[in-house]
């Protein structure tokens, strides 16, 4: 089993081979604790900015527009920030399904990322 908190954004995160997203303080407390089982992992997903052009479905597809980057943050330092902090997602770290599938296997051998 392994959980995500996935976040969606239009902005302009990308800086040259990293995504910068500011996330809330409760947010990132949540998903830095240790051992944790479930494991976590946060997922942001770039979109378009016009949300009608987020999706394309059919009855045989889901088209999602853009792509989504994935970060542990298991074991990361505390903060003296209060509002948010800025994680940053390496830009190799985009979600694919063989890379899920790596995540997921690591998990299932007790190994973190």
């Amino acid at each position: 089993m392994l959980e995500a908190q996935v976040k969606f954004t239009s902005k302009d995160v990308f800086s040259k081979n990293l995504i910068r997203y500011p996330l809330p303080i409760k947010n990132y407390n949540e998903l830095r604790l240790k051992n944790r089982y479930p494991p976590i992992i946060l997922i942001v997903v770039i979109v378009p900015e016009q949300i009608n052009e987020w999706l394309q479905q059919t009855e045989v597809s889901l088209c999602l527009k853009r792509c989504g980057y994935w970060l542990s943050l298991e074991g990361a330092a505390t903060t003296e920030n209060r509002e948010s902090i800025t994680v940053s997602i390496p830009r190799n770290n985009l979600l694919t399904p063989t890379k899920l599938e790596f995540i997921m296997q690591n998990f299932f051998r007790g190994e973190r990322l």
